[in-house]
């Protein structure tokens, strides 16, 4: 499987850590983020990517529409692929147990997120259409243990996924490329339920949107995660 990660031209030292922390992990394709500060949002909303009321960022413009562009990439050649940011850190044996974990899913899975932010919920399904589960963890643990997670082989299990925030790290199927392309464009802002929460939280950024529509696909989370992220807000490429 191809396996690309999304980083900005004008962050190259971003780019240098990822590679870095993931130097155990082959053949890591460089996908050029697109500049959320060169695009011209109009252009974009007569592309009918975007609504005209809209209210994500510049940022999460340009992350959006980089994660859409590798989902039709994924789509036109029929082969599936990893996607990842430049904040993702892969455990040690990530391609062997990435490969074992997708092996046992349905033959028409769509999405597999191996990890997401650890600032807030991740709602699954414990046992199937049984046990709805909300985890919480601690964001501050998670970032102080990823030296020793990099050198980690981690046991994971898949588990169909309900809802959650961020998308460091995952893979997609041709088929749940063009699932999610058909279902989270134009981009809008929209009130999106979280029973998790128990609240309604306004989309502001691709992620959001997805999380309306992973009830309805084949889509999975992996615990223990295989993928962690330090979710350094200040450093977003979504601001």
């Amino acid at each position: 499987m191809h396996k690309y990660f999304i980083s900005l031209e004008r962050t190259p030292q971003r780019t240098e850590r990822f590679l870095k922390a993931n130097a155990h992990i082959k053949d890591l394709e460089w996908m050029p983020g697109m500049d959320g500060k060169t695009l011209d949002r109009d252009t974009i909303i007569s592309k009918g990517l975007m609504e005209p009321n809209c209210g994500f960022t510049a940022g999460a413009i340009g992350s959006g529409l980089t994660h859409v562009k590798l989902w039709a990439k994924v789509a036109q050649s029929g082969q599936p692929a990893h996607i990842f940011e430049d904040d993702a850190f892969l455990c040690r044996n990530f391609e062997s147990e990435s490969d074992r974990i997708i092996a046992t899913l349905p033959h028409d899975w769509d999405i597999i997120l191996w990890g997401n932010n650890y600032d807030s919920i991740l709602e699954f399904e414990l046992l199937p259409g049984i046990t709805q589960c909300v985890a919480i963890f601690n964001q501050d643990t998670v970032r102080q243990g990823i030296p020793d997670f990099l050198n980690m082989d981690v046991s994971s299990s898949p588990f169909r996924l309900t809802q959650t925030f961020g998308i460091c790290g995952y893979a997609i199927s041709p088929r749940g490329a063009t699932r999610l392309l058909e279902r989270c464009l134009p981009f809008k802002s929209v009130e999106v339920p979280y029973v998790g929460l128990g609240r309604l939280l306004t989309s502001t950024s691709v992620d959001h949107l997805m999380n309306i529509h992973y009830r309805d696909l084949k889509a999975y989370t992996t615990l223990p995660p295989l993928c962690l992220t330090d979710n350094d807000v200040a450093q977003s490429l979504n601001k």
